[in-house]
Formats: C-alpha cells, structure tokens, sequence
C-alpha cells in the first residue's frame, strides 16, 4: 500500500479502514523518529554523557581561570593603591625632613657619644661600641612636617646597651633606653 494514496484517501473520506489503521500506523512510526531525533540522548545515552562530561570539564576551567583572573585583577589594583597611598605619604615627608636635615650619620653618632659620656663619664664610654645606627622618619604634625631622627645604640663587652635618639636638625639628644647588665 502507498502511504501518500492512503493517507489521500482517508482526508477525502473514502479510505477503507485497512487504510486509516495502515496511516495511524504510519503517523505512529512518524512521531517516534522525531522524538528520537529531537533528543539526542536517547540515540546514544554515551555520546550524550560524553558531551555533558565535556561541557562541564570546559566550565570548570573557565570559571577558575576567571577566577584566578579576577583575584590577579584585585591584587594588582590593591598594589597599585597601595603605592599611590604610599607615594601621598612619604613623598612630602622625605622632602620635608630631608629640607631640614642639618646632621649627617656621623655627627649624630659623635652627638650621641658625646651624650653617653656625659650620662656614664669618659672612662666607662670608653667600653662602649656602637651596636647600628640608622636614621628614620618622625613626624612632628602632618605629613609636610616631619624631620630625621637617628637612632644610635651603643653597647659594651657586658651587655649592657644605651639607644640615644639625635635630631637630625636640631642635633638635640635624647637617652631613650637604657639596659643594663
């Protein structure tokens, strides 16, 4: 039987009724190709598990090179805020303390043995020894004013130590702690 003739026939209405189950039949088959073509998985449930596997490995190493895109993004900008904070703040300090420096390192150590002797007489300062000494910023009120301080440690054979604060402008000393053994 042809299936274009039938099927002719039973929207005339004169089909025979071996011809109408023979169309349902046909519709029938009809209905369930497409649906199988419309759901791929149901061709080959592999292929279809496959293709899931693969998209979710895909969106997996997409998310976590965003990811690590992104952290990189925020750790770079809070770098380079950081900088220009920085830059805000010591610029003007360094070139206010640095327009006011009038001592150099060597003559606030020479200031700040001159202080020890006074504190424990010639003969004692004598066993002393300069432990380090380095300069470091001090602010007086805002970041434009600020001057340099050195900070001289001395120790002797024993132990026993003395930190003596030099301003770098003023050459004023100060004994800022004392340890003793």
């Amino acid at each position: 039987m042809n299936f274009e003739e039938a099927y002719q026939r039973l929207r005339e209405g004169t089909a025979t009724d071996e011809e109408a189950a023979f169309v349902a039949r046909e519709l029938e088959n009809v209905r369930k190709i497409s649906a199988i073509l419309d759901n791929p998985t149901l061709l080959s449930p592999e292929i279809g598990q496959a293709e899931t596997d693969t998209v979710q490995k895909a969106r997996k190493a997409f998310n976590k090179k965003t990811l690590i895109r992104t952290v990189a993004i925020v750790l770079c900008s809070l770098a380079a805020i950081a900088a220009i904070v920085c830059a805000i703040l010591f610029i003007p300090s360094n070139i206010s303390a640095s327009g006011k420096q009038k001592i150099t390192k060597a003559q606030a150590v020479e200031a700040a043995y001159a202080c020890l002797v006074e504190q424990v007489g010639e003969e004692r300062a004598g066993t002393f020894y300069v432990d380090y000494a380095h300069r470091h910023l001090r602010y007086t009120g805002s970041i434009f004013d600020a001057i340099y301080v050195y900070k001289v440690e001395f120790e002797d054979v024993y132990g026993s130590e003395y930190e003596i604060e030099v301003n770098a402008n003023s050459g004023y000393t100060v004994i800022r702690d004392i340890d003793l053994r």
